[in-house]
């Protein structure tokens, strides 16, 4: 029980007790776990389901792997323990593998924390561990799976190496200015050694399935490009923009939004008019968000004569529209075609416009950047560059109360990196450029540019009206309807009150859990590594 406090060892073992002790006397876990006994009450209620598992006979098992990895992320954990469960049930072994403070650093080693590390780390240990043992799933630990005064090579995990580094300090470019830089460096690459041995080691157990949260940065991406390199079928998994949904992926990190399959599939086809219908409302919610997880839209819809009066905007002279991402997100980095960082596009967009004071830019920083956070904000980055912007150009902050829909209705041509604002310009019948990798690009809706000339080229030539966007908005729709309505799976299965703080389970028994909306179909997909959609 290293580096845990008394008052946490209290709490781990005695508040289960206090939260089975009162749901016997009648008080609903949903109840219980938004009480002070929080997500400790998970621990009780998955001991009591697991009485309830029947496992069924099953003549050649799958061997499946779980890479939990980090057992204080309790969105995670619990998406594992309720897989784990349903493919227990259907006669399948499954193991599930904990790190045990092995690696130096990780996703709960964040940066500014240094002295509170261990404690984190102790603390999300020893929650997974007892989470899962209630559940009755076998744990194995990271410690026991490696061997720690072992080197290994993992020059070939270079991008995973910087992809963490961004991730750890939050932001998109690395200078050498960023505190205890060389420490962290070395910790990252420790890291990357002991998972690059815990890839290999699941490798030589043969698994019939290996399943991971995310599939990126030093604590799974190692595993993963080791396992997807020898075949071996993986399942990544993430939350989605809509709540109460989880996407899955095989053999893609979990950042990846992958339904290109698919889409050959039924790009062709038109919606039918329930398709329609539905489709239509939910983006009518994406406005405000309400039907998703995050809010990143602050502001009411606006009329465009208001939004063109609100920034000064001259009627008679063509919007482009600019669109950042949060520059550390898995989402963004590393997905340069076009120009080698995300930062040097806006620096040499705003470079043409100022040479081009005929036209307009809007610049609209990603509101995700006070939602999730930042240490690198871009509107900072535009200022310290340019402290005088010329009118023609138009700054619009994070956490400004400006809706995205509103700049659309402005916008005669977009322009993006990769955010999601570059499939819903189309949508109303804006063009929009897309400058990198994105799951979009493509898919015969967008401009997808390969060069900085070509870029430069289009922005030259480009007038309003020049693009033909009735089929382009009928695609754009189409693609809308298969991602937010069919590949974001309902998964109606814990009660969440904020952003992975997971508090309960929704069901009381294995047979409730499978009568949940499609959880049946997503265990059937995994053991017959089939495809996650709904119908």
């Amino acid at each position: 029980m290293k580096n845990i406090s008394f008052k946490y060892l209290i709490k781990l073992y005695v508040f289960p007790l206090a939260g089975a002790f009162l749901n016997q006397m009648g008080m609903p876990w949903k109840k219980l776990g938004r009480s002070k006994l929080g997500r400790e009450v998970l621990i009780a209620q998955v001991k009591k389901i697991k009485e309830t598992l029947v496992i069924e006979k099953q003549q050649q098992p799958l061997n499946i792997y779980f890479l939990t990895m980090l057992g204080g992320h309790t969105h995670n954990v619990s998406v594992d323990v309720v897989l784990g469960l349903g493919l227990k049930k259907k006669g399948h072994q499954v193991h599930f593998v904990l790190d045990d403070l092995c690696l130096p650093i990780n996703e709960d080693r964040r940066n500014g924390q240094e002295a509170n590390w261990d404690r984190i780390s102790a603390k999300g240990f020893h929650f997974g561990k007892r989470y899962l043992n209630a559940a009755g799933l076998d744990v194995l630990l990271l410690s026991e799976l490696i061997d720690k005064r072992k080197e290994v090579d993992i020059a070939q995990f270079a991008s995973i190496f910087e992809a963490s580094l961004l991730k750890h300090y939050k932001v998109g470019v690395i200078n050498e200015q960023l505190p205890r830089l060389a420490e962290k460096k070395k910790l990252i690459r420790q890291s990357i050694n002991y998972t690059t041995q815990l890839g290999n080691h699941i490798l030589s157990l043969k698994p019939d399935r290996v399943i991971m949260s995310h599939g990126i940065y030093s604590t799974w991406g190692p595993p993963f490009e080791i396992l997807n390199e020898a075949g071996i079928p993986i399942l990544t998994y993430s939350k989605t923009k809509r709540k109460k949904t989880e996407k899955f992926n095989w053999n893609y990190t979990a950042d990846w939004w992958d339904v290109s399959e698919e889409w050959v599939r039924v790009k062709d086809t038109p919606l039918t008019s329930e398709q329609e219908k539905k489709i239509d409302e939910y983006l009518e919610t994406r406005i405000t968000h309400k039907d998703d997880v995050l809010v990143y839209n602050f502001g009411k819809l606006e009329a465009k004569t208001e939004t063109l009066r609100r920034f000064k905007l001259n009627p008679d002279l063509p919007v482009f529209s600019l669109f950042t991402n949060v520059l550390w997100d898995a989402a963004s980095a590393q997905r340069e075609i076009a120009f080698d960082n995300p930062v040097n596009w806006v620096y040499e967009t705003i470079d043409w416009f100022i040479k081009n004071p005929h036209l307009q830019l809007i610049v609209k920083i990603h509101p995700a950047e006070v939602v999730i956070g930042t240490n690198q904000p871009f509107a900072d980055l535009i200022k310290a560059k340019y402290p005088n912007l010329p009118p023609n150009i138009c700054l619009i902050e994070p956490a400004e109360k400006v809706n995205s829909w509103s700049i659309y209705e402005v916008t005669d041509l977009g322009l993006v990196h990769t955010t999601t604002a570059g499939m819903e310009m189309p949508l109303v019948n804006v063009p929009c450029v897309v400058v990198s990798k994105t799951h979009y690009r493509d898919k015969g809706f967008t401009v997808d540019i390969q060069s900085k000339e070509e870029y430069f080229s289009l922005l030259d030539s480009f007038k309003p009206g020049q693009f033909d966007m009735n089929q382009t908005s009928i695609l754009a729709k189409r693609y809308a309807y298969l991602l937010f309505e069919r590949y974001q799976m309902p998964f109606e299965v814990f009660d969440e009150i904020a952003w992975t703080d997971v508090r309960s389970l929704t069901f009381n028994t294995i047979d409730e859990l499978f009568e949940k909306p499609y959880f049946d179909a997503i265990i059937d997909a995994i053991i017959e590594k089939g495809q996650f959609l709904t119908n």
